[in-house]
């Protein structure tokens, strides 16, 4: 295998090739040096994918991991209302993994970067006795005082743009199968998330727009999230949640109620917006002008700590937080 600093200097030449506005100093040197305008934000996020973790080497190719390290991270800066700019890649690498691997994988995450105009800066390389890590720091920019935040108010329609529980979906019936059927909808969807960075766009400049999360952990969580940080409880329609007819299926076939599965199912990469109920129907219409699905499943309610799903008989039965935890024994 070649030396860390060989592999680095592979990857800093073709990096370089590419260029990108706002790069003063790129990949190469001790540290980045970036340029971002005056009137703007600078929005960073960061994520991790731990082998055995979030992935097994068995359902991807290499390029996957790299396209889904970018899709992670992309999310987030749609949640924020941002555009992704910059990332820092960096890998701790055990022996069983090649330097040809590494390319492969930063080709994917900078392939999936430049769909949005971003590009890879700089990064890390290390190697490990554990398993393959990956980590991406994003940073992008928005206008200054216009990032999306975790708030709500009284009232606000809660707004879904996307789909909820294939990824979850997907990820049982790859742990069911010996060899990885990339073709289903369902695996498709936890391989490979669309960030909605074009709902973001299309939504940008809306005054009805009051806050925003994406679907990472589960619906019932991000939820949650949103309520905690706004001192609100919510209401969520059963009959309304936008769960796709490939996932009722999958539920039926499993003996699961698909309701609570698209709630809980994480990794879904969604956006959930909190939005003037006067302006819901609008932002409906445009997030539809994207290609992207879009749903009024609920509203925020001044029941602070009260989450409560409704059934199509009109029953309320309250819901916890059922996503994905780390730390969850």
């Amino acid at each position: 295998m070649p030396s860390e600093f060989q592999i680095i200097g592979n990857l800093a030449k073709r990096l370089r090739r590419r260029g990108a506005r706002g790069v003063v100093t790129g990949i190469g040197d001790d540290a980045a040096v970036l340029r971002v305008g005056a009137r703007d934000d600078v929005v960073v996020t960061t994520d991790t994918m731990v082998e055995g973790q979030h992935f097994r080497r068995a359902w991807f190719s290499w390029p996957d991991v790299g396209w889904r390290l970018a899709a992670v991270n992309l999310s987030d800066l749609a949640a924020m209302n941002a555009t992704p700019r910059f990332a820092l890649i960096s890998l701790a690498v055990p022996e069983t993994v090649t330097a040809r691997v590494i390319e492969e994988i930063e080709r994917g995450a900078a392939r999936h970067l430049a769909r949005y105009g971003a590009i890879v800066v700089g990064g890390n390389l290390t190697a490990t006795d554990g398993p393959l890590v990956c980590d991406m720091t994003l940073i992008g920019t928005c206008r200054r005082g216009k990032a999306w935040k975790r708030h709500a108010r009284r009232g606000d329609a809660i707004v879904v743009a996307g789909v909820l529980g294939a990824a979850a979906a997907g990820v049982a019936v790859l742990l069911g199968r010996a060899r990885p059927a990339r073709r289903d909808p369902l695996v498709r969807a936890y391989l490979a998330p669309v960030p909605l960075l074009e709902v973001a766009a299309a939504l940008r400049g809306s005054r009805s727009i009051r806050g925003a999360i994406d679907v990472s952990d589960g619906l019932s969580s991000d939820l949650i999230h949103m309520g905690e940080a706004s001192g609100l409880g919510c209401d969520v329609e059963a009959a309304a949640l936008p769960v796709p007819p490939a996932v009722r299926a999958f539920c039926r076939r499993r003996k699961r109620d698909a309701v609570q599965w698209a709630l809980d199912g994480g990794e879904d990469y969604a956006l959930v917006l909190s939005v003037s109920p006067r302006r819901a129907a609008d932002v409906c219409r445009r997030i539809r002008s994207t290609g992207a699905k879009a749903s009024i499943v609920g509203r925020f309610t001044a029941r602070a700590g009260t989450y409560r799903l409704i059934d199509a008989d009109g029953r309320a039965r309250a819901f916890k937080p059922g996503g994905w935890d780390h730390f969850a024994r």
